[in-house]
């Protein structure tokens, strides 16, 4: 499941997946990334999905137990959800610092590739569309519905389209979603930061040169003082 993905350049139209019920408010971006994980080297972790390789130290402080060893109740380590590639979450989910290679990274390249919450830290949101990662704002009376879908539905894959902004899932109506229209640009078109800027160079040469135009010592060597 894992893939060699990097920073940049990842285009997000539909996607289709198992999804995990994680709907805590305020989880940081310490608890997602726990700066020391002593636990690392010697984890009992699944393999696949959130459970290999970088995926395997997500959440790690409150996922293991002091062995090692998965704790059962913690819902990436149950078989349902260990190959989930949309996570449903609560209010101020990844707040905090940026931390994008223990954040973002891992679990995106592990195959996360849908947060369903209620807000998200604003770094967080920038740093997910720069890897293809798709961030869904909804109200908590539908991400409690979407969260009972999901614990009476084990298997069954839900699909999220940006396209038409629409979640689907078996049995119920779509689910309707607004995102940002810059960040839904960039994830359809696969921007990154500098090709997104990159229509506008022409115009921003403009000005320079007429600047330099009108005031040239602006642009001469030395002080600045004439």
């Amino acid at each position: 499941m894992g893939q060699n993905i990097e920073r940049g350049g990842h285009s997000f139209a539909v996607h289709e997946g198992l999804a995990a019920p994680f709907l805590f408010d305020n989880v940081s971006t310490d608890v997602i990334a726990p700066a020391l994980t002593n636990l690392t080297d010697g984890l009992d972790a699944p393999r696949g999905g959130l459970g290999s390789s970088r995926g395997a130290t997500a959440f790690a402080n409150i996922r293991y137990n002091a062995d090692g060893s998965p704790r059962r109740d913690f819902v990436f380590n149950q078989e349902a959800y260990r190959t989930a590639s949309i996570l449903v979450v609560g209010k101020n989910y990844a707040t905090g610092s940026s931390r994008v290679t223990g954040v973002t990274r891992p679990l995106a390249a592990w195959g996360v590739r849908v947060y369903i919450g209620e807000s998200f830290g604003p770094i967080f949101l920038t740093n997910a569309v720069q890897y293809g990662v798709l961030t869904v704002e909804l109200p908590r009376e539908t991400l409690n519905e979407i969260v009972e879908w999901v614990e009476s539905h084990h298997g069954v894959r839900m699909k999220v389209d940006l396209e038409r902004q629409l979640i689907e899932m078996p049995g119920r109506d779509p689910i309707p979603f607004e995102t940002d229209p810059r960040l839904r640009n960039k994830l359809l078109n696969g921007l990154h930061d500098l090709e997104e800027i990159q229509p506008h160079l022409p115009a921003a040469q403009a000005v320079r040169e007429r600047d330099q135009q009108e005031r040239p010592w602006i642009y001469q060597p030395g002080d600045g003082r004439r």
